[in-house]
């Protein structure tokens, strides 16, 4: 609304500056040969003096440029007469200079400086009114009065006068920011229920599967570049979505020495016996998973002085990457690895919520909804994670 009225005004103080041009005008006369001004009688001021005085009487100042330009004009060879017709203000200014000392006033378009209110003349003083504002400008000054403020420029020192509130004086909070590369570190588990036996397929002898995990050895990482876009912003506090690409791995150490294998119709463990028929015992035993992910992460973020700096809850979708394990003889140290889907779901979804603490590590969970494994290919496992965010 108040930039409706404000140029309507515009429009308004444009139209009177046209109805008062007849009424605010100034003719003047000058006799180029004597220097002096027609019409003001026998005086022993100067020319600029008589000038002056015939400005004032009307509330007008003789400015520097303008003079300058009144002596260019009187100093030309021209032999005809000449005129300047220059706007100041609310009046038009009009001042013929004549050879001869007397005749008509006459426009010559050799030594005309015009200013309108359509476009610039590129003289030193200038004037121009449009409903996009108004604008003046004197030598190296120039002046630009719109809707919104008042923006003075002087050389390269720029003044602004804003209408209302600044807003380039307005101080924006420093809030948490969720944008940039992260890196993730933690712990990941597996949860459900396991079958106390399993037949691999039908006919093969039953065995008892063990996903008992080293709870220390079976870490999380990932890496992610994230972004987020602002739906709502307040002085101490914002709403924001964010989302990014990820990639993410899954480190399954187990607890035993049977090594995870691919069987004919579902995931089984295998035990390595050796020569003596006794089983070797394994210093290393791991399935590893990786996933490129999605994350989409719902958060509100708070000034970095606060407590709680943000909090995220969403989710996120993955597709798997590839999968592998990985064991070491713990006497001969031989390495057996295999990679192999091991019947792996090749889509995984969950959910995820972080914390950002003044002071403190960032901290993440996320726990998978999908299951590990393929439906009917391994038990119903689920994976999940914690831990801290590195950067």
């Amino acid at each position: 609304m108040k930039k409706i009225i404000a140029i309507i005004c515009l429009v308004l103080s444009t139209i009177s500056l046209y109805a008062k041009e007849a009424q605010d005008s100034l003719l003047l006369k000058i006799d180029k040969r004597n220097q002096t001004l027609l019409d003001a009688g026998s005086s022993k001021r100067t020319l600029r003096e008589e000038l002056e005085i015939a400005f004032s009487k009307k509330g007008l100042v003789l400015s520097d440029s303008l003079w300058q330009d009144i002596r260019k004009a009187i100093k030309t060879d021209s032999d005809g007469d000449s005129s300047l017709s220059v706007r100041i203000g609310n009046s038009q200014v009009k001042i013929g200079i004549f050879k001869s000392g007397v005749g008509n006033q006459q426009s010559v378009a050799s030594s005309q400086s015009t200013v309108n209110s359509g476009q610039w003349s590129g003289k030193k003083e200038e004037v121009r009114v449009g409903l996009d504002g108004v604008h003046v400008k004197d030598g190296n000054e120039e002046t630009h009065v719109t809707w919104d403020g008042v923006y003075h420029r002087e050389g390269n020192e720029v003044t602004k006068v804003i209408w209302g509130k600044d807003s380039t004086k307005i101080k924006r909070p420093n809030l948490y920011s969720r944008r940039g590369l992260n890196f993730y570190l933690g712990l990941n588990a597996l949860t459900g229920v396991e079958p106390e036996l399993a037949i691999p397929y039908p006919g093969a002898p039953a065995y008892v599967p063990n996903f008992t995990l080293d709870p220390m050895g079976s870490r999380y990482a990932s890496i992610e570049i994230s972004r987020f876009v602002t739906l709502s912003e307040g002085k101490k506090s914002a709403f924001r979505l964010g989302y990014g690409l990820e990639i993410d791995w899954y480190n399954f150490r187990f607890d035993h020495n049977r090594i995870a294998t691919k069987g004919p119709n579902s995931v089984q463990f295998t035990t390595i016996t050796s020569s003596t028929g006794k089983e070797v015992a394994m210093s290393k035993n791991k399935m590893s998973v990786s996933y490129l992910t999605l994350p989409i992460m719902p958060h509100f973020v708070f000034d970095k002085k606060s407590a709680v700096q943000m909090i995220a809850i969403g989710g996120y979708m993955s597709y798997r990457l590839d999968t592998w394990t990985k064991a070491i003889e713990e006497e001969s140290g031989n390495l057996r690895k295999e990679t192999s889907n091991l019947y792996v779901n090749p889509f995984r979804y969950g959910v995820r919520a972080e914390f950002a603490l003044r002071h403190f590590p960032d901290l993440f969970f996320s726990y998978d909804l999908s299951p590990l494994f393929e439906p009917g290919k391994g038990p119903e496992m689920r994976g999940l994670a914690f831990g801290i965010r590195l950067l």
